[in-house]
């Protein structure tokens, strides 16, 4: 989806009611929608009742359609006297159900909220900017301290939704942020993506932009991507990923980078490794011991990894290695293969190690935290970038691969100048292991489909985000593999 500034949305809306949908219309539609993914997000979590902040414009205008569709007991506390409300918020106004209670507000205080609320923030839209009046910097607060999860409507409150300021310092901290017609840049930028939390967006049938920022993956378009496989496929034809992962330090990474590509729908999985793990392997895994002086992947490795990689569709290596002097060697001996590769974790290392020896080109996907990034950078001469989209551009075009600068909002690169953010995901994610998974579910996704990298690592990080927010408290890695699987089923066509 394509991410606009707050001129080019309204040039939207105004396109949208001049070709004959109601403004009232466009309003109905985005409050049903985020009541919608709001019901999705409070699924098993026992709230008591949905508290509505509800402000003087039309997003205020929003959250009171919020109000009558959520199907929680809701009360409202709005800035002003719904009676005074004007155009489309208005309407929402009077078609409000008699049986939602409104409380007029001046300021709010820690009793107004219970440890069983939900909040849904609808004081602020994008026409904010500047300071924050008193009143609402006396609600943000109180909501924010409240310690209820917030879900914001459009933006949160007090960012500024061309830059991503809080302009006064202060902003609603969401878990969730509902957006409108299109991804909004301020949702992306500065204090942005702190204040959002994960993010949906609505289709409230808005023209396609012409004029763009970037890209940001949602569901629609992973939905774009996915297609249940033929009833007459079968396993080669889905995909065959060879893995080469694991060492005597990390053989766990092994394993879970091989489970979750089985379970990202790879047809079939090798896995190479120089030990055996000690975690339980899954049964459909063909597992090879490589020979190996040193309990790591070395140049006695190569033959066997060269016989591999003939029956392979794909490759995803580095996962687990360790740092190892062979390594360097296995390294050259991968860029041989003339299919889709995916590096992560100490393939990337060792490619800053000795950068001398990286030759590929084409169809290659990276995945680096930012610790890896730098080192790339510093080994390969990439400026370091503070802005993390132009940052992952220059490795892009530098190591000619498809980056994947993992973070929140992990941005995905392509050597062309193509660059996506990615939309899922939560703080459960930040767990040992975790990039591993995502290693697997990348590289299942590129043997199914390796005439396309860019988008496939688009796919796999949103999926893998989708896994994160499936879990709950005290989530691991193990866990992951499971959730993307039921992720993919949810979202495939």
């Amino acid at each position: 989806m394509k991410i606009i500034r707050i001129d080019t949305m309204r040039k939207l809306e105004q396109q949208a009611i001049a070709s004959g949908v109601p403004g009232y219309e466009l309003m109905r539609r985005a409050g049903e929608g985020a009541a919608r993914e709001i019901r999705a997000f409070a699924r098993g979590r026992e709230f008591g009742r949905a508290v509505v902040l509800a402000g003087r414009g039309n997003n205020g205008g929003d959250a009171l359609v919020v109000a009558a569709r959520l199907g929680l007991p809701v009360i409202i506390y709005a800035a002003g006297p719904l009676n005074e409300l004007r155009g489309e918020a208005a309407e929402a106004a009077r078609d409000l159900p008699e049986n939602i209670e409104v409380r007029v507000c001046d300021g709010l205080t820690g009793r107004d909220f219970r440890r069983d609320d939900l909040i849904i923030d609808g004081l602020l839209g994008t026409g904010f900017t500047g300071e924050l009046r008193p009143r609402f910097r006396n609600w943000i607060e109180t909501a924010n301290r409240s310690g209820c999860p917030i879900a914001a409507l459009d933006l949160p409150s007090g960012i500024n939704g061309d830059t991503g300021k809080a302009d006064s310092g202060l902003a609603i901290r969401a878990e969730l942020t509902v957006t409108f017609g299109c991804p909004k840049y301020g949702l992306f930028r500065a204090d942005g993506p702190a204040a959002s939390g994960r993010l949906r967006l609505v289709d409230i049938g808005v023209p396609e932009p012409e004029e763009s920022e970037g890209e940001a993956f949602f569901a629609a378009d992973a939905e774009e991507l996915l297609h249940r496989p033929a009833y007459d496929t079968y396993k080669n034809l889905r995909g065959r990923l060879l893995i080469a992962a694991g060492s005597s330090d990390y053989s766990g990474a092994a394993v879970l980078c091989s489970r979750a590509a089985l379970r990202a729908g790879a047809g079939i999985v090798r896995l190479a490794t120089p030990v055996r793990p000690y975690a339980a392997l899954p049964g459909a895994l063909i597992v090879r011991e490589v020979d190996t002086a040193a309990g790591s992947f070395d140049k006695e490795s190569i033959p066997a990894l060269a016989e591999m990689m003939q029956q392979s569709d794909a490759v995803a290596a580095g996962s687990g290695w360790s740092q190892c002097r062979g390594s360097a060697a296995v390294l050259s001996a991968l860029q041989e293969f003339p299919g889709p590769l995916l590096l992560d974790a100490d393939a990337l290392n060792t490619a800053a190690r000795e950068p001398q020896r990286w030759l590929r080109h084409g169809k290659t996907v990276i995945t680096p935290h930012p610790g890896e990034a730098k080192r790339l950078a510093e080994a390969f001469g990439v400026p370091q970038f503070e802005d993390r989209t132009n940052f992952a551009l220059a490795l892009a075009a530098k190591l000619d691969a498809v980056t994947v600068l993992k973070g929140p909002h992990t941005v995905v690169a392509d050597p062309s100048g193509r660059w996506s953010l990615n939309t899922s995901g939560c703080a459960a994610l930040a767990t040992a292991g975790s990039g591993d998974v995502l290693a697997g579910i990348i590289g299942a996704l590129l043997a199914g489909n390796p005439e396309h990298p860019f988008e496939m690592a688009k796919l796999g990080v949103f999926l893998h985000g989708l896994a994160g927010e499936t879990g709950k408290a005290g989530l691991i890695a193990d866990d992951l593999p499971e959730f993307a699987a039921e992720a993919k089923a949810r979202l495939t066509r």
